[in-house]
């Protein structure tokens, strides 16, 4: 993923070597510590601390947003189901709600995705968190960064300078990559990474 990032103009960080994998792996484990799209920022942080991370970090890996899609099922709740008088989330900006409508209509095709950066799709940038600045957050979990006021300094200071952003991505990858880290007790070292 490093290299990817790179390539997208994103910041280069050093990934840390020498992890053992781990001897099973199941879709349930995995869903239940990810955010999911509907999160407000008491549970994006709750899921976040569980595993030593603070808002600053929680929001600054967020920015991987800037790149990625998304299928149309994971936020058209935002633009049709909406608990508000016209169905639309009002933190959303109106001409991006209509462009979202137009792209995912009613009973689109589940395989159906978009870009998760409706700017600069293709480039790691710190423009995902200037879309949040314009209601273009395209997960509701996104939005909240910049509606609640708890974190919406952090997403200004993450808009206003690539550098500031990059340095706090780098850093909370790193952060990251050290959770749940296996040992010889729980882990192996494959010889054969298709064999487990």
């Amino acid at each position: 993923m490093q290299l990817h990032i790179l390539q997208a103009g994103g910041p280069f960080y050093e990934v840390e070597l020498g992890r053992f994998d781990g001897l099973r792996s199941k879709s349930s484990d995995v869903n239940r510590r990810l955010p999911q799209a509907e999160f407000n920022l008491n549970q994006l942080n709750s899921l976040f601390a569980a595993n030593g991370l603070t808002q600053t970090e929680m929001i600054a890996l967020s920015g991987a947003h800037t790149v990625g899609f998304s299928h149309c099922n994971k936020f058209t709740n935002r633009v049709y189901n909406f608990k508000s008088k016209s169905r639309v989330d009002p933190t959303l900006n109106e001409k991006y709600a209509t462009q979202l409508r137009s792209m995912c209509p009613r009973n689109v095709d589940p395989r159906i995705a978009i870009d998760m950066d409706p700017t600069t799709p293709r480039s790691f940038d710190n423009v995902y968190f200037k879309n949040l600045q314009q209601g273009k957050g395209l997960f509701s979990s996104d939005q909240v960064l910049f509606t609640d006021s708890r974190s919406k300094a952090t997403v200004n200071a993450f808009a206003s300078s690539s550098n500031i952003f990059h340095a706090n991505f780098a850093a909370a990858m790193t952060k990251l990559g050290r959770v749940g880290v296996k040992n010889a007790q729980n882990g192996n070292i494959r010889t054969d990474c298709s064999v487990i």
